[in-house]
């Protein structure tokens, strides 16, 4: 052990957890720590000052525990790293990307990874919250690169940890896609003078969405990225999921204003999942986005669509996360991410689209990615795939429902709009 190691083993917990806690990637806000302590550590060469990635396990009165990663700068005391140029650039070389970093700017919002910009060149992903076992992210974009799709980010680098305490993604690198911005933004943006904006170029999101679906299915040589053949319990099994996720909201629902219009309606939604979930065969599973809506997508200064963020839900465990599944899951995120821009346009543009502009997206982008779709991916049944689709969009809107629920009551109203037009249609 070095004496860099030692150091850094040697941090209080106190001082640990005050780095962690309290922070957007921190996953557990509502359970108080019990302690923290260091169990690994990768020393970034070059310096001074002396600096580290370190592996930090913050336990909880329970039993249980999580694991967190931080970049540290280590001379006489203990600070985040991300925020030092010097300490980012040796983190970046680290992982195979050789930059000066005289410009470092963080990306977007912080959810279970801190982002940021090197050079206006670069991006530098530090995931937080680490679980065992490759990165959703890693292994899709060396897949996609492998296949030179051109709708994705470009790796460039990463680092991964070997050995104890597991086996890890701590760092991926990719080209700076050069962007007009985020799909979600335009949207909501476009809302207030130019609500053509997005159905003008909801076509061609379907068509890069459907390339992206079969580039993933064209076989890469990884036993994990081969498509299967679902098993005959698959979608009973959605249904069966949709039934508890049903169960869990009567038990937890609070008596909000909001939620007034799902009153009497839980049994209408058991019941429907249960009559979507008759499809019949649902089409070959895959590895999918996991975690694709409008915030997940760019539009370039070339005007295209490029897809980003490939760690699916970050809620998720891992295992899940890469499991393979119907496409049409993802389909369906962007599907409803087009609903839930209008219903929040009053909260967050002051208007609402035109009569229409939801169902103009989503016929757009339903033709283009079924014009670029592997078909082999889809239930060879119109109706199976329609009743597939609505399943996958009630299952999203639950989820969207305890989110907003959990995290900011007056938005409750949006996916409620949505489960009760989907019950009415």
């Amino acid at each position: 052990m070095t004496d860099l190691t030692a150091r850094v083993e040697a941090y209080p917990a106190e001082r640990l957890l005050e780095l962690i806690a309290g922070q957007r990637w921190y996953m557990s806000k509502s359970r108080e720590p019990s302690g923290a302590h260091v169990v690994g550590v990768v020393e970034l060469p070059g310096g001074p000052p002396p600096a580290a990635i370190a592996i930090v396990e913050v336990g909880y009165p329970e039993g249980t525990h999580e694991l967190y990663a931080l970049a540290l700068r280590v001379d006489g005391g203990i600070a985040d790293g991300l925020d030092d140029p010097g300490i980012v650039r040796r983190v970046a070389a680290l992982a195979g990307v050789r930059t000066p970093c005289e410009e470092v700017r963080p990306m977007g919002v912080e959810q279970s990874n801190s982002t940021v910009v090197l050079d206006g060149r670069h991006v530098l992903k530090l995931f937080r919250r680490l679980e065992a076992g490759p990165n959703p992210e890693l292994e899709m974009l060396r897949v996609l690169g492998l296949h030179d799709f051109e709708h994705a980010p470009l790796l460039e680098g990463w680092i991964e940890h070997v050995g104890r305490p597991l086996e890890t993604t701590l760092v991926v690198v990719t080209a700076l896609v050069d962007a007009v911005g985020g799909g979600w933004e335009l949207t909501i943006d476009s809302l207030r003078g130019d609500p053509g904006w997005l159905p003008a170029r909801a076509r061609r999101l379907g068509e890069v969405t459907g390339e992206l679906h079969s580039t993933l299915a064209a076989g890469s040589g990884d036993p994990h990225f081969e498509p299967e053949e679902p098993s005959a319990e698959a979608i009973p099994l959605l249904s069966a999921r949709v039934d508890e996720q049903v169960d869990r909201l009567l038990a937890d629902l609070p008596d909000l204003p909001e939620l007034q219009p799902l009153h009497g309606r839980l049994d209408d939604l058991r019941r429907l999942a249960r009559d979507l979930a008759h499809t019949g065969p649902a089409g070959l599973f895959i590895r999918i986005h996991g975690d694709y809506h409008l915030g997940q997508v760019l539009w370039t200064t070339s005007g295209d669509w490029v897809v980003i963020d490939f760690e699916g839900e970050p809620a998720r465990p891992l295992p899940e996360r890469r499991r393979r599944a119907s496409p049409l899951r993802d389909v369906a995120g962007m599907l409803r991410s087009f609903t839930y821009a209008a219903d929040a346009g009053p909260l967050l543009a002051g208007t609402s689209p035109p009569a229409g502009w939801v169902g103009e997206c989503r016929e757009a982008f339903l033709a283009g990615y079924h014009e670029t779709v592997d078909g082999r991916l889809l239930p060879p049944s119109g109706v199976g795939a329609e009743r597939l689709l609505e399943l996958f969009e009630l299952e999203k809107l639950l989820y969207e429902l305890r989110y907003e629920v959990e995290s900011r009551p007056d938005w409750a109203q949006v996916p409620v709009a949505g489960i009760v037009r989907l019950l009415e249609g």
